[in-house]
């Protein structure tokens, strides 16, 4: 009795200081960190950003990109993450390591998505008979999603970009006069721009 009572003593203690032991490692492995980079932080929409965090030290991360949709989680800090931004604005993506503890470290970065360039460009060309103008508005670039050109004259067309032709062709009622046509375009995201030429029509 002795002998096994002396056993399970020392399979005891060795069983605590194997606890201790792995408890003190725990305690004084380093804290963990989160490091984020982002490539790049400013540009027009849409935006591809590759978010660099191989910085990190953890055991686990979780990437919140900041614009609404599905978090990214994993254990792999070395592989680049790639996240495109939709629609302009400010996003703050954050970045959350945890340890084998729960300890949690944090970092963000701030990401500009900004509306891309929109440019309306109306150029003009007489006709034969020569009051009647042809009129191309191909040159414009951007997102665009609508058109309206006005002639001066009272009349108009307008409709979707994506199914617009160009040239279009106009005939003013009065000859040996002056009207300003306006084209004007708005992109997916509502934002305008416009132009203008001045039309002379000749005398016949």
């Amino acid at each position: 009795m002795k002998m096994i009572r002396a056993k399970w003593l020392i399979f005891g203690a060795l069983a605590l200081a194997a606890t201790i032991g792995l408890s003190a490692c725990l305690f004084f492995l380093p804290l963990p960190k989160a490091v984020i980079e982002a490539t790049p932080q400013m540009g027009s929409a849409p935006l591809e950003v590759i978010f660099d965090i191989s910085g990190s030290r953890g055991q686990v991360y979780t990437l919140d990109f900041g614009d609404g949709s599905p978090t990214q989680s994993g254990t792999d800090f070395t592989t680049p993450i790639q996240h495109t931004y939709g629609d302009p604005g400010d996003y703050v993506a954050t970045l959350t390591v945890e340890d084998a503890r729960g300890n949690t470290d944090t970092a963000t970065v701030t990401i500009k998505v900004q509306y891309p360039p929109l440019q309306a460009v109306l150029e003009v060309s007489v006709q034969t008979p020569p009051y009647t103008f042809a009129f191309d508005a191909s040159g414009s670039t951007g997102e665009i999603d609508r058109y309206v050109l006005q002639f001066g004259d009272g009349d108009f067309i307008e409709g979707d970009w994506a199914t617009a032709t160009w040239p279009v062709y106009h005939t003013y009622p009065t000859q040996t006069a002056s009207y300003t046509a306006i084209l004007i375009v708005e992109d997916i995201y509502g934002q305008d721009d416009m132009d203008w030429e001045t039309v002379d029509t000749p005398a016949p």
